[in-house]
């Protein structure tokens, strides 16, 4: 059998993977997962981590607003809630309020898997996160996943290879092929403490310039922490940019508004030490955060509400206080779209077109101001035209649309440098 795995990854992969799922219609044989990583998903976007408030309560209405913007329907909402209330995490008001009680990010993580181990999950569904895990920490060829798989899970061959197909399909594993020859991965490669000898291994399948290019591109993140995805275009062109990305060596994040969207790459591990980067956990949320803080440092007009001191406006929502001024600021009402959705941040109108905004996660914050004192972010990154700040799209999302525009050469590269990484160099 395979080796157990702590509650917290497990946790982890339950949030990442029902997010995959919800893109396909019926989660059919990990629909445990689903359930559980969805309704894991709903208390991540309920919990409040404030200054001052132990116990903060949420309206009715609210909390169907939240849930509305974030995908999960009524159906989930109400079980969802009434499981939460079971596992003793929220209380629920007669009047349809919720009551969060002490939520923190491990403990979104630990109930996460406690629920999924409360409805009998299937064989199939913890082949799933075990063989994710697996393929994380290194590449593995398709003929030994299955045989990890059937070993070790007690499913057929041809089950388990079927399974690998649903989890391929849902983009909860990825699969670069060529020649016959198959290995299977995940957007987790290059998040460990192995990432440098990793990367080292990478670097065998390129040539002498390749290997050049990749150097600078690296010596500039390790300077700055993040680099222009334009920039990272210059210097690499354009195949071995989708090729590095499609092998996960650099995560691309990007954010968008109405006129365009602006990428920009940093390093898997430059945010390691401070916790696994999966999606939907406070790590992705401090992303998003610093994201929209270096748009207001870089572009945003003083007019509208130019940020001067992030450091200082960081501790100040750390702290509880409410930013915005005693008339408030129109950018915070238009530059925070995406931290109201993921309710990282509370915004309140206080005069027509003028906002306030509290932090409604204080260990997020906490997070970002850690990464900023860190030099992690790049005060250069965002660069657009002026327009609001709306949307972000963490590393799994836009690696995902780089890989599905690879051509057979791209693959091949792929299958080479999988293969380094599987072999140890």
């Amino acid at each position: 059998m395979a080796d157990e795995m702590d509650s917290e990854t497990v946790g982890a992969w339950l949030l990442a993977h029902s997010k995959s799922l919800d893109a396909v219609t019926g989660a059919g044989r990990l629909e445990n997962i689903q359930y559980a990583g969805k309704t894991g998903r709903l208390y991540n976007l309920l919990r409040r981590n404030v200054q001052g408030e132990s116990t903060p309560t949420i309206e009715a209405s609210t909390v169907t607003k939240i849930c509305q913007i974030n995908g999960i329907d009524r159906s989930a909402r109400e079980s969802g809630l009434q499981r939460l209330q079971s596992e003793g995490r929220i209380d629920l008001a007669k009047n349809g309020g919720v009551a969060v009680l002490g939520a923190t990010a491990s403990a979104v993580l630990e109930t996460t898997a406690a629920i999924f181990e409360s409805v009998n999950p299937t064989n199939d569904e913890r082949a799933v996160l075990h063989l994710s895990e697996k393929v994380a920490e290194r590449p593995a060829a398709r003929n030994e996943i299955v045989q990890y798989v059937s070993g070790n899970f007690g499913i057929t061959t041809q089950g388990a290879s079927e399974l690998i197909d649903i989890c391929k399909s849902t983009a909860i594993l990825d699969q670069a092929e060529d020649r016959g020859h198959a290995i299977v991965f995940n957007n987790n490669t290059f998040r460990s403490g192995q990432y440098a000898t990793k990367a080292y291994w990478l670097m065998g399948s390129l040539n002498n310039a390749e290997q050049s290019k990749l150097q600078e591109l690296k010596a500039r993140i390790a300077a700055k922490g993040t680099v222009l995805d334009s920039d990272a275009h210059q210097i690499l062109g354009t195949d071995l940019y989708k090729r590095l990305i499609g092998v996960g060596l650099f995560d691309r994040l990007e954010v968008s508004n109405s006129h365009e969207a602006v990428g920009y790459l940093t390093s898997p591990d430059a945010f390691q030490k401070f916790g696994r980067p999966f999606e939907d956990d406070p790590v992705d949320d401090a992303k998003a955060l610093l994201a929209s803080l270096t748009y207001g440092m870089t572009r945003s007009s003083d007019s509208r509400g130019h940020i001067k001191m992030p450091r200082a406006l960081l501790r100040n929502l750390i702290e509880g206080y409410e930013v915005g001024g005693q008339w408030g600021a129109r950018a915070i009402g238009e530059d925070y779209k995406e931290l109201e959705r993921r309710q990282v941040i509370q915004v309140t109108e206080k005069a027509a077109n003028r906002y306030s905004m509290r932090l409604l996660k204080k260990d997020v914050g906490e997070l970002a101001l850690t990464i900023i004192n860190g030099n992690v972010p790049a005060s250069e990154a965002i660069l657009m035209d002026g327009a609001a700040a709306s949307t972000f799209k963490g590393p799994g999302q836009t690696r995902k649309e780089i890989r599905e525009k690879h051509t057979v050469n791209d693959s091949r590269f792929l299958v080479d440098a999988l293969d380094r990484l599987r072999s140890g160099g």
